[in-house]
């Protein structure tokens, strides 16, 4: 499976001042050379640049006006990566653990919390829309293959 990633500004818990920008179903690390200008944004403005330029080098990108595109839309802390510009800053959680100012990325990667610190119910913008891009795959296997 893909390395999902969601785009926020405004801290995703807080429901009245937060805005989706979108998500990432693929290659949603940290780590990304397309995430380079969205890990240095030093602004709202920056970040939705950064996050507009993401989008527009993705065929996997599910735009904010079609819909949550993963089967998680009461949790929004499963997406493996959650970027978020709050607190004047970019910040970056991974699951439950916690989120890190990117200013605190060494060269070994984040340092996350060991311990779930999320809320594990915070629902997203939309409900789940299965046309939007993800990585989830769903085989079936006839059985006449299963045992080769």
């Amino acid at each position: 499976m893909g390395t999902r990633a969601a785009f926020w500004i405004g801290d995703p818990r807080d429901y009245n001042n937060r805005e989706w920008l979108g998500c990432k179903a693929w290659d949603g690390y940290p780590e990304n050379e397309d995430f380079e200008d969205l890990l240095k944004a030093k602004t709202v403005e920056d970040f939705r640049k950064a996050v507009g330029v993401i989008s527009s080098l993705s065929d996997d990108f599910a735009n904010p006006d079609k819909g949550w595109p993963y089967p998680w839309d009461d949790n929004i802390f499963l997406t493996d990566y959650t970027y978020a510009f709050f607190n004047g800053q970019t910040q970056v959680t991974c699951f439950h653990r916690g989120f890190v100012p990117v200013k605190q990325l060494s060269e070994d990667g984040f340092e996350f919390p060991d311990e779930d610190n999320l809320p594990d119910n915070i629902q997203s913008e939309d409900k789940y829309d299965s046309s939007q891009p993800d990585s989830i795959m769903i085989m079936q296997i006839p059985k006449s293959n299963r045992n080769k």
